[in-house]
């Protein structure tokens, strides 16, 4: 059995101390119902219950089989009701595992997440989804900003490459072609594309994902987006252009003449089809990574 004690402190504001190691943390209740929002509301904390349990399980299950997880992440949007009794109406649960692991070890995480304890007990009283995506986006480490500086830690650990990609203007790298959109594809080289300056589209097609277009709207602080290998790619600038800084991670087999050449759409049904699919749009909102569908 697990204590835990609970104290109002004031003004919507409660601490929760676990017994067992004596961590406290704080609650307030949310702007929509009287609060600051100066921290988690006690619904915010059942939606991060499911997230780390997710992680949690996935991690005792990985560790068992000697399984690098570090890194895999989880979004879990929270949806309350608008009528009635308030309450949670749905909780999505957006998952992220290291490029590294195979499909084989990504298919048993998945099994093991759906039967996630909190999960299990929820899922009879609300709406959970598990949204499982295969790119992903690196946390960026702000070491010091100030109005007129910003001091920021741009390193991705285990790469062996890195190369600069400058969009001066409105520009669509790899470009159209005939008509039809062209895209990139790595067979050796895992991206990790980071914003300097501006914002970067990218659109990302895979037909082996389960969703398999995703368009990502991309700034500085949304951190470093992996793209990993076999999966088609295209990135787009605005009129006032940007610089993106990829950091790959490339195999002995990596060539720049192969691994450079763009693929069109004009010859790939599969990818047209992918391309047609409605996408996840990643956006950057209050403060963090929003994916819609």
């Amino acid at each position: 059995m697990t204590a835990i004690q609970c104290r109002y402190t004031g003004d919507l504001h409660c601490t929760a101390q676990h017994g067992p190691s004596g961590t406290v943390l704080k609650t307030d209740a949310p702007t929509d119902h009287d609060g600051l929002g100066e921290s988690f509301s006690p619904t915010d904390l059942l939606a991060t219950a499911l997230g780390t349990c997710i992680l949690t399980i996935m991690g005792i299950a990985a560790r068992r089989r000697g399984w690098d997880l570090v890194d895999a992440n989880v979004i879990v949007e929270k949806t309350m009701t608008t009528e009635g009794p308030r309450r949670i109406e749905s909780l999505q649960a957006q998952i992220s595992l290291p490029v590294a692991l195979s499909q084989e070890q990504k298919a048993l995480l998945k099994r093991v997440a759906n039967d996630c304890p909190v999960k299990r007990n929820l899922d009879a009283s609300m709406t959970i989804d598990l949204i499982w995506s295969d790119a992903s986006s690196m946390a960026l480490h702000v070491f010091r900003e100030t109005p007129s500086v910003t001091f920021f830690d741009a390193g991705v650990s285990g790469t062996n490459g890195t190369d600069v990609v400058v969009h001066r203007g409105a520009a669509t790298s790899p470009p159209d072609a005939n008509g039809f959109e062209q895209y990139y594809v790595h067979q050796h080289q895992v991206d990790h594309n980071l914003v300097l300056e501006g914002q970067r589209t990218f659109v990302l097609l895979n037909p082996a994902w389960d969703q398999s277009h995703h368009v990502i709207h991309l700034i500085r602080d949304m951190g470093a987006l992996q793209i990993p290998v076999g999966t088609y790619h295209r990135s787009t600038s605005g009129e006032t252009g940007s610089i993106v800084l990829n950091q790959s991670l490339r195999d002995s087999q990596f060539n720049f003449k192969t691994e450079f050449i763009p693929v069109s759409l004009e010859v790939r049904e599969e990818l047209r089809q992918a391309q047609a699919s409605v996408p996840w749009v990643w956006s950057w909102k209050d403060g963090h990574i929003c994916r819609s569908h």
